[in-house]
C-alpha cells in the first residue's frame, strides 16, 4: 500500500489521541474505519506502530520514528497549501498601450512614480489594433488617435475619453509653391497625389480625406504605398513622391514644412481609453489629469 497524507493524519490522531476510540471520533470516522486503516498501515512497514492495551495504545519505538516524520511532512503539506491559497503580493501589474504622440510619451514618464502597480508601456502601430487588445484585456489602457468622424468604435466593456481635438496638417517638400503660406487651401491641392498609412479599423483616413476633399470640390488621387512610419512619409514628401498628412503636434523633418489647412476641415481626437475591468479604473482621474497635461503642453488647438 503507498502511503498518503490522508494515512499520516490517521497515525497523528491516534498517537495524540492515545486511544483509537478517541482518535475515531477526532477523525470523524468509525472506530472500525480507523482499527482497518491502522492495520494496512502497519502491514505496509511490516511491523506494529502501537502497543495496545486496556489503557489505549502507545508508539512502538518504530511507531515513534514514523510519527516524528509524519509530523513533518504533514506541516510540510500544510505549508505548502497555505502558499497555493494566498493570494499574490502587491498590486496588480498593468499595460498601457497607444499610438505614438505626446499623451503616451507623457505617460511612459510620469505614470509609474504615481502608481503603485507595477507598469508596461507598449505602442501598437495602427489605433484599432489597440483598441482590440483593450477589448480582449490584453491591456489595461490606451492613449489612441483617431479623427472626427472616421475614428473607432469602442470595443465591448471599454470606457473612453475624448482629450481633445487637434488639427491635421498637411507635410509639403519644402520647395513646394506653397510651402511658404501660413495656412493652405484644401482645393488648392487638387492636383496632388497623397500618401496614406496602411489601412487602420480604428481610423479611416482614406474616407477621412475623401470626404474633406470632396467638400473642397475635387476627388484625391492616391499613391499605390501605404507607409505607417512617418520618418519615411516625410522622405518621399521630400523626394516629390506626394503629400501626406500628420497630427499638428508631430515634429517637421528636413526636407519638408508642415502647414494647416485652412478652416481646418480635418480633426484628429486625442482618446484616452481604459477597460472597465481594470486595475486601472480606479485611477481614472490620474490617467485623465496626466493626459490632459500632455494634449494642453503639446498639442495644436483648433481655430
Amino acid at each position: 500500500m503507498d502511503l498518503e497524507l490522508r494515512h499520516l493524519r490517521i497515525l497523528l490522531a491516534i498517537a495524540e489521541a492515545g486511544s483509537l476510540t478517541r482518535a475515531a471520533a477526532a477523525l470523524m470516522l468509525s472506530q472500525p474505519a480507523v482499527t482497518t486503516q491502522l492495520r494496512r498501515i502497519e502491514a505496509s512497514f511490516g511491523q506494529p506502530l502501537f502497543e495496545r492495551s486496556a489503557r489505549g495504545v502507545v508508539p512502538t519505538r518504530a511507531g515513534e520514528l514514523v510519527i516524528s516524520h509524519a509530523r513533518d511532512a504533514v506541516v510540510s503539506a500544510d505549508r505548502i497549501r497555505s502558499y497555493r491559497l494566498r493570494p499574490a503580493p502587491g498590486p496588480e501589474p498593468v499595460t498601457v498601450g497607444g499610438s505614438s504622440g505626446p499623451m503616451l510619451s507623457h505617460l511612459t514618464l510620469h505614470l509609474p512614480a504615481a502608481l503603485s502597480n507595477p507598469v508596461t508601456f507598449v505602442q501598437f502601430p495602427a489605433t484599432g489594433d489597440a483598441m482590440s487588445r483593450l477589448g480582449d484585456r490584453s491591456i489595461d489602457a490606451a492613449c489612441l488617435v483617431d479623427l472626427e468622424g472616421f475614428g473607432t468604435t469602442p470595443a465591448d466593456g471599454v470606457v473612453v475619453d475624448v482629450i481633445g481635438l487637434e488639427p491635421v496638417v498637411v507635410i509639403l517638400p519644402a520647395g513646394h509653391a506653397l510651402a511658404g503660406e501660413a495656412r493652405i487651401d484644401l482645393a488648392g491641392l487638387a492636383d496632388e497625389t497623397w500618401l496614406l498609412p496602411p489601412h487602420d479599423p480604428g481610423c479611416d483616413d482614406y474616407g477621412a480625406l475623401v470626404h474633406a476633399c470632396a467638400a473642397a470640390g475635387f476627388v484625391p488621387r492616391f499613391s499605390p504605398h501605404r507607409i505607417g512610419d512617418l520618418s519615411i512619409l516625410c522622405d518621399l514628401v521630400a523626394q516629390g513622391v506626394g503629400l501626406t498628412l500628420a497630427q499638428g503636434s508631430a515634429r517637421a523633418r528636413e526636407g519638408v514644412v508642415m502647414r494647416r489647412l485652412a478652416g481646418d476641415p480635418l480633426l484628429g481626437r486625442h482618446l484616452l481609453a481604459l477597460h472597465r475591468e481594470s486595475p486601472l479604473i480606479t485611477s481614472r482621474p490620474l490617467l485623465l489629469g496626466l493626459v490632459r497635461d500632455a494634449f494642453g503642453a503639446r498639442c495644436v488647438k483648433p481655430g
